[in-house]
């Protein structure tokens, strides 16, 4: 597989969160696989999901826009939806997007259990 091509994703539910951890590029030639991963989601009875960003070096509007669709399916459920782990290399194609008012930034997955947990009491 090509460098510009490469997309891992691994996932891991753990007290009702979807963790997603994206590592390599969300563009556009991987965002397919991305939204292979996640289309049974929306039969699923995920509601709350946190997009770790920690090891993700690039990503583009075609990622940005993915990442917003999957925010979308679980609003629809009233589910939430974080992002943490935003680093230097995808921050400020992140901000320019705005996906930020949509989708909160949270420091870690430690703190992002905290405001779930926190979310779905109120």
């Amino acid at each position: 597989m090509e460098s510009d091509s490469v997309l891992e994703i691994q996932t891991e539910y753990r007290e009702g969160i979807l963790f997603v951890r994206l590592e390599g590029k969300l563009v556009s030639k991987t965002v397919p696989i991305f939204q292979k991963e996640f289309e049974g989601l929306i039969h699923s009875g995920i509601t709350n999901i946190v997009f770790n960003l920690q090891d993700l070096r690039m990503i583009d509007m075609y990622g940005i826009e993915a990442l917003f669709q999957l925010y979308e399916t679980i609003h629809d459920k009233s589910g939430h939806s974080l992002i943490c782990g935003m680093n230097h290399r995808v921050n400020k194609n992140l901000k320019q997007s705005k996906i930020l008012n949509y989708i909160y930034e949270i420091s870690d997955e430690l703190n992002a259990i905290k405001v779930m947990k926190w979310s779905n009491q109120n």
